[in-house]
């Protein structure tokens, strides 16, 4: 076999160059071509997911893969169904189900690949976020401190609407980005992880300064969404500490390490509070005592130094920044049709229709509103687009697996040096961010890639805890199968 065929059909590699791709897309001024690249690694996505079905059954082997293919008919049977309503929108519905596809048999089912090394993947995927995000935070904060501000099109960089972007388009894709550098530094220091890698370790002090320069980020950024991910982060893996590896505990021990967990949480959200208080306003007085960096007068289209003393808080003062006119929005709009849903392609079209102003927030995104139009809630749009049928498909999935999870996480023993109860919090702390955020499935970005990525890579761990149950044989299609799913 060639080099080049081999690479083609390295389903690792595609992996590894889409989710780098997707990263790449959040920064600045790189987004535009990181999506034109995309559009070919896309392609190549999907032919590998067709490729690896038809010579490995991959879809067969998926852990609980049943109720993906299931979610899948469904959300087709919806786009068949409005297929009338917008060709060019449904259209958009078809890329948008291959993308769930790929997040559900090539990302999630990383766990199928029996001869992937997938620690050595996943070493390799953290360890370009590790150094991306400090040369990226650095030159960020380097530009804020010299006062050096400018929009071009619609980026505004280093300052959003007087929070902290850096180098990326918005804050809050800051924000999400600044947890996942964290949590990859996390995982970096456990030792089983990079001897079973077979990897260099990192050098501590990239991981110190990861880890300080992402927290600065973070506070300045102002995102409240990827604060609320820090700290359900930091909640769960202290949850685990509490009660992981213990076989039996009598009640007072419950009622103590509960209280102990409340207590702890408590403090953790506290702490987080007052330190972003303390460095925004520290921040503050540094950049009024500093003298503004000025580039040069004539550049077009750019706003240079400007005078306003940023704050690093939101404009928007409301709690929901809005959001709670949204779901309002969602819920006249899941009564069009509650059991099959519309589809995403649909839901900027239903709202010009139903509403007089159009969906809320989707005005900014110009050409690309019916791309980007969303309800800042994984749950809502899941149960908008898929309808009662797909939601009841994807939760039943979801809630299977993440029983068998936690089993695996809190009574295993042997996972001090391990990086699954890192990623089992990560997981927990998505779940309840994709609450206020654009997550878990119809959006073509990072952060919904990265949660299919972690979630792949802790099912490799279950399926090395809990070998498939062999349940016989059956015919499909004319050929004999082993059947797998559990």
């Amino acid at each position: 076999m060639s080099k080049f065929k081999k690479a083609v059909l390295d389903t690792s590699l595609f992996r590894r160059s889409y989710i780098i791709c997707l990263f790449c897309s959040n920064i600045s001024f790189v987004l535009i071509p990181a999506y034109a690249v995309l559009a070919v690694l896309f392609i190549w996505g999907v032919f590998l997911m067709i490729y690896n079905e038809r010579r490995y059954h991959t879809i067969l082997k998926t852990r609980y893969g049943a109720w993906l293919v299931a979610f899948l008919l469904s959300s087709t049977i919806t786009c068949i169904i409005h297929l009338a309503d917008s060709f060019l929108y449904n259209a958009y519905n078809v890329i948008m189900l291959l993308h769930v596809a790929l997040c559900f048999f090539v990302f999630y089912g990383v766990h199928t690949e029996k001869h992937l090394n997938f620690r050595r993947e996943l070493y390799s995927v953290c360890r370009f976020i590790v150094y991306i995000t400090t040369v990226l935070g650095v030159m960020g904060l380097a530009f804020l401190m010299a006062k050096i501000s400018f929009e071009v099109l619609w980026f505004k960089f280093v300052v959003f609407d007087n929070r902290f972007d850096g180098m990326f388009a918005n804050p809050n894709q800051l924000g999400f980005v600044n947890v996942c550098a964290i949590f990859c530094c996390h995982m970096l220091l456990k030792k089983d992880f990079i001897a079973i890698s077979g990897r260099e370790r990192v050098s501590r002090i990239w991981i110190g300064s990861c880890v300080a320069i992402n927290a600065i980020s973070l506070i300045l950024c102002d995102s409240n969404g990827a604060l609320m991910l820090m700290i359900c982060y930091a909640i769960f893996f202290l949850i685990y500490k509490m009660f992981g590896s213990e076989r039996k505990l009598k009640v007072w021990q419950v009622l103590t390490k509960s209280a102990a967990c409340l207590v702890l949480g408590a403090f953790i959200v506290a702490s987080l509070f007052f330190m972003r208080n303390v460095t925004q306003a520290g921040f503050v007085q540094i950049m009024k005592s500093s003298e503004p960096v000025r580039i040069a007068e004539d550049v077009p289209d750019i706003i240079v130094g400007e005078e306003a003393v940023v704050t690093f808080e939101h404009e928007n003062t409301n709690i929901d920044s809005g959001r709670f006119k949204l779901w309002q929005q969602a819920a006249k709009m899941f009564m069009q049709n509650p059991i099959m849903g519309i589809g995403k392609g649909n839901v900027y079209e239903y709202g010009n229709r139903m509403f007089e102003d159009g969906i809320r927030f989707s005005k900014g995104y110009g050409i690309l509103a019916p791309i980007m139009t969303d309800f800042h809630n994984g749950y809502i749009t899941i149960i908008i687009c898929s309808g009662i049928i797909g939601f009841l498909f994807f939760s039943i999935f979801g809630l299977r697996l993440f029983k068998h999870v936690t089993v695996h996480v809190f009574r295993s023993d042997g996972l001090k040096e391990s990086v699954l109860p890192c990623m089992y919090s990560f997981l927990c702390a998505y779940l309840v961010y994709s609450f206020i955020e654009v997550g878990l499935l119809y959006n073509i970005n990072f952060m919904v890639a990265f949660f299919w990525l972690i979630l792949g890579y802790t099912t490799c761990f279950l399926v090395r805890f809990e070998p498939h149950r062999e349940l016989g044989t059956f015919v499909l299609f004319g050929r004999t199968y082993r059947r797998t799913l559990i």
